[in-house]
């Protein structure tokens, strides 16, 4: 099993907002640890990256590093960056208004563990929220 190539077309479904190719790189089982205290499962997830992407879109990516430890996980450093253009919800809640003209810069670890079929069973991201809320608020009081 690849992992770097599984990790590519996750990567590559997911920027591209290619939902069904998304969900198909996906365990029945899928988690993703959005932070230490959030889980969600495949669905909530779905709902939150179509969230982000409205919030964001003009949002992209840049990976600066990729680390493969075995044939069921892989890591890489991301930088992301984009422009506030609505509220970013996550299950009813506003996690982050609407800045306008508000832009960011943040960078983050993604861990993404497989299963036997090669399939994501978890998925961890390291951000740091802080930074990214900071660094809105900043631009928007500019």
């Amino acid at each position: 099993m690849d992992v770097i190539e599984i990790q590519r077309r996750v990567q590559n479904a997911w920027t591209r907002q290619r939902w069904d190719d998304w969900r198909r790189t996906c365990a029945d089982r899928y988690r993703f640890h959005l932070t230490p205290t959030i889980e969600l499962d495949l669905e909530q997830t779905l709902a939150w990256s179509r969230g982000w992407f409205a919030a964001f879109p003009d949002y992209r990516e840049q990976i600066t590093a990729l680390y493969r430890s075995d044939d069921t996980a892989v890591a890489y450093e991301i930088v992301g960056a984009g422009t506030s253009s609505a509220d970013l919800h996550l299950g009813g809640r506003k996690l982050i208004p609407h800045s306008p003209g508000a832009t960011f810069e943040v960078r983050y670890m993604k861990v993404l563990v497989l299963d036997g079929d090669g399939r994501v069973l978890k998925d961890r991201q390291y951000l740091d929220t802080q930074t990214l809320q900071s660094q809105l608020t900043a631009t928007h009081r500019a």
